[in-house]
């Protein structure tokens, strides 16, 4: 049998990774593509 335990410790990680992804502020920003990335002309 599972041991609780190890249930809780393992989901609760996984939750905090995830709050911690969430609470990022450059989530909602995409990164610039081509070549304005750089500030080169292709």
């Amino acid at each position: 049998m599972i041991d609780a335990l190890s249930l809780f410790i393992s989901h609760g990680v996984i939750l905090l990774a995830a709050w911690r992804l969430l609470s990022r502020p450059d989530l909602d920003r995409d990164p610039p593509s081509g070549p304005e990335r750089d500030g080169r002309d292709a």
